[in-house]
């Protein structure tokens, strides 16, 4: 059966020759513009094999490891030497007397601690500046 007959339906046959008409919406899209290179540089090629830098041989950690237990051991010393001099400090015992002499020292003894702990900073961060760890 032929639904499409002219018979049946004529006006499904009949077309129009007139061009369709679209009105403009007002919206503008967006075309960026397409911009190829005109010649692909290609990347350098690396080496396969790196050398490895003085920090990684291992001479150079031992003498690393050996630098960083000497700070260490600088430090435990600074401890002990703050330990010695403020063990027989009692703040609260004698006279005024006493008591301010006893806070002159405690003020001594920490500043050379402040002293110590100094020292060790600044030796830590030329270490790690020499092995470009900051």
């Amino acid at each position: 059966m032929n639904f499409l007959n002219s018979r049946h339906h004529p006006q499904m046959l009949e077309t129009t020759t007139a061009p369709l008409v679209t009105r403009s919406s007002g919206i503008a899209l967006w075309r960026p513009d397409i911009v190829l290179s005109r010649a692909i540089v290609p990347a350098p090629e690396r080496p396969r094999v790196t050398i490895a830098e003085p920090g990684h041989r291992p001479e150079a950690v031992r003498a690393q490891v050996e630098a960083t237990r000497t700070l260490l051991d600088s430090l435990v010393e600074a401890r002990q030497a703050f330990r010695a001099r403020t063990a027989d400090l009692d703040p609260a015992a004698g006279s005024e007397r006493e008591r301010v002499m006893t806070m002159i020292e405690t003020y001594r003894a920490k500043s050379a601690l402040d002293e110590a702990l100094r020292g060790t900073l600044r030796r830590a961060s030329t270490m790690m500046d020499t092995r470009g760890q900051r």
